[in-house]
């Protein structure tokens, strides 16, 4: 038996063992092959549409609009060599006006820019400090900086925080930086960020705030899905808080790919030249960066989306009644071990729902969970059917 086997073989009895599964989407609804050369259709809850973009009428509507005498299905270059095309540009600014900051600077995935900021922003003598449940990509992102020390404090414990923020002081760091998401995507949880500002205040650190869940979701009445940051600092303008690195994405709540980080000019320009998921990626696409924009400047029209998707939550909680009610978009149902999770999940594809189960290690073992993504096009109904199954099977 090879080495690869013996692995496979050992991820099988943990529970572990993943598969790609062939399916296409439709709306609310996912189509999966069932072997005798049809479909079976299930109710998708699983998907990051948060707003329900990925529509033929929003697509149409747009397609409509783009200049079809251009080439825009490709860009097989770097953005260093000749991928850098004018509709590159026209984001970053739309996203920079959008945050009321200096710069923005487009990649093709979250991932991308998560594991490169910090990397090319980061030397000896700084000090970073990270939430323990940031996505694995920063995980990664943090293991490649070369020579900066960093720490992994308790999930959103601000006291532990500011213990190790209090520590730190006078021991000659250049720069401390933290590292957090204002939504996190495996509990839904949000970060305190008031509790942020003032540590901020406090003790001056720099603020590396991932948004990739919030992005399109929330904001403030003045820029419309422009984050939870936004949101935040429009409701305390006297207490605010600054993100030298925002990062948000596209690939969630926009129904498109690729993430940019928002910056000042200067932090753009050493992005340009240290940043390697940058220097050594193919550039993306023209349509994929203009529909992206395209997204962007309909965002005050999603205020309904958004309304509903509050709506959605309500029902979750007034169904299962949880000792904790559910305050986003993103519903863990707890499973406690990867089996009974798989076991849940199993049950709710019975009934024509599909729900990814999350295990150990992408989570904490006896922590397993159903990820559930609520989306603006899903229905009350449907939604309150659901809740019930899972009262039912938990």
């Amino acid at each position: 038996m090879t080495r690869e086997q013996e692995t496979l073989d050992t991820l099988a009895r943990q529970g572990n063992l993943r598969t790609l599964r062939t399916l296409r989407t439709n709306g609310s609804y996912i189509f999966v092959p069932d072997g005798d050369g049809g479909e079976k259709e299930y109710y998708n809850l699983s998907s990051n549409d948060y707003l329900g973009l990925a529509e033929p009428a929003l697509q149409n509507r747009f397609l409509l609009s783009a200049d079809m005498e251009r080439f825009l299905l490709g860009n097989p270059s770097s953005r260093l060599m000749t991928g850098n095309s004018p509709a590159y540009a026209a984001l970053e600014n739309a996203l920079a006006q959008l945050q009321g900051a200096e710069a923005a600077l487009v990649l093709g995935s979250g991932f991308a820019v998560n594991t490169g900021v910090l990397p090319a922003v980061t030397q000896k003598g700084d000090l970073i400090l990270a939430d323990k449940l940031v996505h694995a990509s920063l995980i990664d992102g943090l293991k490649l900086c070369d020579g900066a020390e960093w720490q992994r404090f308790r999930h959103n414990d601000m006291e532990q925080l500011a213990a190790l923020l209090g520590k730190a002081q006078g021991k000659g760091y250049e720069r401390i930086l933290v590292v957090t998401e204002s939504l996190f995507s495996m509990d839904g949880d949000f970060a305190p960020l008031p509790i942020l500002a003032e540590l901020q205040h406090r003790y001056g650190f720099l603020l590396y705030l991932d948004e990739a869940h919030a992005f399109g979701v929330y904001g403030p009445a003045s820029a419309e899905g422009a984050g939870l940051l936004a949101a935040y600092n429009a409701e305390h303008p006297d207490m605010p808080l600054q993100a030298e690195y925002l990062v948000v994405t596209f690939g969630k709540a926009l129904a498109s790919q690729g993430a940019a980080v928002i910056c000042s000019r200067e932090t753009k320009e050493l992005l340009v030249n240290r940043m390697r998921p940058l220097i050594f990626s193919t550039a993306l696409p023209d349509i994929s960066l203009e529909w992206t924009r395209f997204l962007l400047g309909l965002f005050p029209e999603f205020g309904p989306r958004r309304k509903r998707l509050q709506d959605l939550i309500a029902i979750v909680n007034n169904t299962l009644q949880p000792s904790t009610p559910y305050g986003s978009q993103i519903i863990p149902i707890p499973a406690g071990s990867n089996e009974n999770a798989l076991r849940m999940a199993d049950l709710l594809k019975e009934e024509g729902f599909w729900a990814t189960a999350i295990r150990h290690p992408t989570v904490p073992q006896g922590e397993a969970r159903l990820r559930i993504s609520l989306c603006a096009g899903h229905t009350p109904y449907k939604i309150e059917q659901f809740a019930t199954l899972c009262r039912q099977f938990g």
